[in-house]
């Protein structure tokens, strides 16, 4: 029959989460089995996390090296070390070079020790983490395109002009039209119709490389562009050579026709006064009078 001490320490070495605990100077006086693992599997030597070695200097190693994180986890152990606050949380990314992780803290007063110890757990959060950041992805991407969706179009296009009313940059939006979708769909049916929306917005996405670019499925057979740092000349030719190269995809139907793009592109340098939809309306004048003039075609509401 294993005594009470023994059983103990075999139960928490059977933990998966990474425990220690630290005196009231920082000082790991304890660590469990899966603590000294990570150490080991990570490349960690054991004065940066073994017995004997300070904790909260590791945290300040960690924060010279550009853990951002790191001073307000020193700042947390302090706080429950000296009776400040009863426990302290953080979630935080600790991502490999091929994978992706993410752990929670957790620091608490040692119950019943009068001398001032704490526990600090690590738990591992992954899988939750990846299914949080895949609900975000769905809710801020068309499922058939893998573009970005109108939701994505209005928080991206309100950061961007932010951006540019405090840098007073130029921004542009381009928005698109397939010519004669309906056509297209009832020559060929809608699962053909969709491979084309897929083709055309792969296309798409090859015109938006920078961070201040995005790509989306506007609504149906429409797509959009916004293009922050990006004035009249540059989206007016920008537009040009998507137009162009939704052409050379060469898909066709009725034995002749082939699928072309008619565009509207709007620039401005913003200001407070105005309203981000005021670029958005400006823009769709412009497909609006590309498609009466002919479609596969670029108008500039510059140029109305």
């Amino acid at each position: 029959m294993l005594d009470r001490s023994t059983l103990q320490v075999l139960v928490i070495d059977s933990l998966d989460e990474q425990i220690a605990v630290i005196d009231r100077e920082g000082t790991i006086i304890y660590v469990n089995r899966a603590w000294t693992k990570f150490g080991i599997d990570n490349g960690l030597s054991s004065e940066f996390g073994g017995v004997g070695s300070n904790y909260l200097k590791v945290c300040h190693v960690s924060g010279d090296s550009g853990d951002s994180l790191a001073g307000e986890t020193a700042q947390g152990i302090r706080d429950v070390l000296n009776g400040k606050r009863a426990s302290f949380y953080l979630e935080y990314p600790c991502h490999g070079p091929e994978e992706k992780r993410w752990f929670m803290m957790r620091v608490t007063a040692l119950q019943g020790d009068a001398s001032g110890l704490c526990v600090i757990s690590h738990h591992n959060i992954t899988q939750r983490r990846l299914a949080e950041e895949r609900v975000e992805y769905l809710s801020l991407h068309d499922q058939l395109t893998g573009l970005s969706n109108r939701r994505h179009f209005d928080q991206f296009l309100d950061n961007e002009w932010r951006r540019s009313i405090r840098n007073r940059s130029p921004i542009s939006i381009i928005l698109f039209d397939i010519d004669y979708f309906k056509d297209y769909n009832d020559e060929l049916g809608h699962l053909v119709g969709d491979q084309c929306l897929a083709k055309v917005s792969h296309a798409l996405q090859a015109f938006s490389s920078r961070s201040g670019d995005l790509a989306v499925r506007y609504g149906g057979e429409e797509f959009a562009l916004i293009l922050g740092d990006t004035d009249y000349a540059e989206s007016l030719k920008l537009a040009e050579d998507i137009r162009k190269a939704i052409h050379d995809l060469e898909i066709q139907y009725c034995s002749t026709k082939r699928i072309t793009m008619s565009a509207g592109a709007a620039s401005t340098i913003p200001d407070k006064e105005q309203a981000e939809v005021f670029l958005v309306q400006q823009a769709d004048k412009a497909l609006y009078i590309a498609k009466q003039q002919g479609r596969n075609r670029v108008v500039h509401a510059r140029d109305l």
